[in-house]
């Protein structure tokens, strides 16, 4: 089947498993599917129509990214334009790209901050926001100047958060505690407290894991 529509035809639950497969295939060595899901994650871009054949792109791109990032980095621009489509799925996925390849080119990856941030204004869900602040901490792990920028937009993510959220803004603010100093700190140190009562157990994790990670480097 030519691959546009195989993409054409990814519906569903079965659309996150054969964006896995296919990107298990990238990963064993078949670039000619990498480069066919960077050209397909921006195809057809305001056709809500077209939303299967990006999102499925976006899916191959985010699973090779967590693994190799180094196969996609060099390529972040020309996935920019996927930041602006209606569906949330591509976008999410696509801040998780850009999150994962920031060590290895910051310059693109912070390129789109702006973009992630309008992304919390919109209530569309925690797949979105949460892909966001995961974004934010990746990002500013990579400079001091980097850190300082994101941290209030996650300290004013964490005062409106739904439940399901902090997990990810607490993530958000481990990312950075090498990269910030004594005050900023202090405000992730208190805000990590205040979620020690939490009622989910894997808040309660994440915010040990940051009051740890501060005293760590306090000693």
């Amino acid at each position: 089947m030519d691959f546009l529509e195989l993409l054409k035809s990814n519906k569903g639950t079965v659309s996150s498993t054969l964006g896995k497969d296919l990107a298990e295939k990238v990963l064993s060595g078949d670039m000619l599917i990498l480069e066919q899901a960077i050209k397909y994650v921006t195809y057809d871009l305001d056709n809500v129509k077209s939303k299967n054949i990006r999102a499925s792109a976006a899916k191959i791109l985010e699973k090779v990214a967590e693994k190799r990032p180094d196969l996609i980095a060099n390529d972040l621009n020309m996935l920019k334009p996927a930041i602006s489509v209606k569906e949330v799925q591509t976008r999410w996925m696509i801040l998780q790209v850009f999150g994962y390849c920031a060590k290895l080119n910051p310059k693109d990856s912070e390129s789109i901050l702006s973009s992630a941030k309008a992304c919390l204004s919109e209530n569309a869900g925690v797949c979105l926001s949460g892909a966001v602040h995961l974004y934010l901490g990746r990002i500013g792990a990579t400079s001091d100047k980097t850190a300082i920028e994101v941290l209030p937009i996650l300290d004013d993510a964490l005062k409106t958060a739904s439940e399901n959220e902090i997990d990810w803004i607490l993530e958000g603010f481990y990312n950075i505690i090498d990269r910030v100093d004594s005050d900023a700190k202090e405000l992730i140190k208190r805000n990590a407290e205040l979620q020690l009562d939490a009622k989910k157990k894997s808040t309660q994790n994440r915010a040990k894991k940051i009051l740890k990670k501060i005293e760590q480097n306090a000693a």
